[in-house]
């Protein structure tokens, strides 16, 4: 009877033992921003037992053999090991993979991607690269890209040419986070004026015309800046910068997660310019961008995020030739201003349906104002001692929606891409007349200096308000017949109708 008691507390110590669960928990962030990283793959070394890491980075590893070591891989970044402790709760940093044809961009096709896999020419910033630059506006950045030249006009006033001859023509796409800065039919060459450089997290560009999923405006490429997330663990990090051309800026950032579901992130910049080496060049501005991230279920992500930007420049003007050939570079005016105000914000929704379908909502909103006091208004007739210029403002404010759906077929190797969008936006522009002095030079064929006489708001030189109403709907098929070799066919249709009301006569 002892031999029988002995034998079966055996058993059961046996059974116990067999049925014994090894759990291994973790969080896995890039080492550079600190986001989380979703869908990393986590494995057991030389098994095809794994997992993939959640929304938040986070992943829970559970076998009933022991677990000695773990392998983590993740695309655009290096492949790591680790020994295995099933009492410790791992925070794992992921570095930035050497070989950059493996980074991964969203621009492509506004998903996740290999950049080999894109079939287009894509170049990205990392937030390494970024970090490193310790850039005071964002032309230091986007002229580290090959076949992209930013010409800075001064005080981050800028023209762009990707692969083509400088100018200030609507070819090109600015986004944040894959939203237009501004609507169809509202292109400024200065609207990256509107960007906070303190909260760019990496900087995608297609160099020449980008997909169906872009529209029109991508005609000669897209520039996307991707922006901070919300860091998977807490972080705070604030920093001064000061030059020897009067230049001083103060920035701050901080983010992590609230609880299991909720993170945020903060971070903006206030600079200031006074008495640098160009005669009439100051300028500040103060930049924010805020960002809520909210698990509301496994399947369904919603975000709030908001970008915030209040900028005032002296615009030196222009140089006369006759003092240009002299080497005597003195402007003309001393006047001429610009200023902007921006404000965008957007509420998103992802939902994950399962692992091949992906629904996502962005509901929009922007208020944008440019006033200026441009010096290339200014008109002379040669021999007088006057002249006019003109102050002038274009707002606008948008109410937009973007709704898309991804899903991958497995069985016949096709991804598809389908969307709709719609953007309503009232726009309205007003002029007026500026009088100024002319002081001649003694030949009285130039002018040495254009002063103000007198401010004209009721002489109008353009006054009027238009409502645009912009639709449309893309749809893009990847097609993958053998490994390495895409077919993408795609097609968009896009609407643009407008209201317009001329108040100098009435029309």
């Amino acid at each position: 009877m002892k031999h029988l008691a002995l034998l079966i507390t055996c058993l059961i110590i046996a059974c116990a033992t067999s049925l014994a669960q090894h759990t291994i928990t973790g969080k896995i962030f890039d080492k550079e921003t600190k986001e989380a990283l979703v869908g990393v793959t986590v494995f057991i070394p030389h098994t095809q037992f794994g997992t993939t890491t959640d929304n938040n980075g986070v992943f829970s590893l559970t076998s009933e053999q022991p677990i000695d070591s773990l392998e983590i891989r993740y695309i655009g970044y290096q492949t790591q090991k680790l020994k295995a402790e099933p009492s410790k709760n791992y925070n794992v940093l992921l570095s930035s993979s050497s070989v950059s044809m493996q980074e991964v961009v969203i621009t492509g096709s506004r998903d996740a991607q290999k950049r080999a896999d894109v079939p287009m020419a894509i170049s990205k910033l990392s937030a390494g690269t970024i970090n490193d630059a310790k850039a005071t506006q964002v032309v230091e950045l986007v002229n580290k890209i090959p076949g992209v030249a930013m010409v800075n006009y001064n005080n981050e006033q800028h023209g762009m040419s990707i692969r083509q001859p400088m100018g200030t023509n609507a070819y090109f796409l600015y986004m944040e986070d894959g939203i237009p800065l501004r609507p169809m039919g509202v292109f400024n060459h200065n609207a990256l004026i509107e960007m906070n450089i303190f909260a760019i997290s990496s900087i995608e560009v297609v160099k020449g015309p980008a997909s169906s999923l872009y529209g029109p405006e991508a005609v000669g490429g897209a520039i996307n800046f991707i922006t901070q997330r919300p860091t998977a663990v807490f972080t705070a990090k604030a920093g001064v910068q000061v030059n020897n051309s009067g230049y001083k800026r103060f920035q701050y950032g901080t983010g992590g997660m609230i609880g299991k579901k909720l993170g945020f992130y903060l971070g903006g910049f206030y600079s200031k310019q006074q008495n640098g080496w160009m005669a009439y060049s100051d300028y500040n501005k103060n930049s924010m961008n805020a960002r809520l991230d909210y698990d509301l279920t496994k399947k369904t992500k919603l975000i709030l995020a908001g970008s915030y930007n209040d900028y005032y420049s002296d615009a030196s003007g222009s140089v006369d030739s006759i003092v240009f050939y002299q080497r005597q570079y003195v402007s003309t005016s001393d006047f001429t201003y610009r200023k902007v105000k921006s404000l965008r914000t957007r509420l998103s929704a992802e939902h994950k349906w399962n692992d091949n379908n992906l629904t996502t909502l962005h509901l929009i909103y922007r208020d944008n104002s440019i006033g200026q006091n441009p010096a290339y208004a200014i008109r002379w007739t040669t021999g007088k001692t006057t002249a006019t210029g003109e102050i002038n403002d274009n707002s606008f404010k948008s109410q937009a929606f973007i709704l898309q759906h991804a899903a991958e077929i497995k069985p016949i190797r096709t991804k598809l891409i389908a969307g709709v969008s719609m953007d309503n936006s009232p726009t309205t522009y007003d002029s007026y007349r500026l009088d100024l002095f002319a002081k001649l030079r003694p030949d009285g064929k130039s002018v040495e200096q254009y002063t103000i006489d007198k401010e004209q708001p009721d002489i109008k030189l353009a006054d009027y308000d238009a409502v645009l109403l912009n639709s449309a709907a893309y749809v893009q098929a990847e097609i993958k017949p053998v490994e390495r070799f895409s077919v993408i066919l795609g097609g968009r249709y896009d609407n643009m109708a407008f209201t317009y009301t001329n108040y100098l006569d009435n029309t």
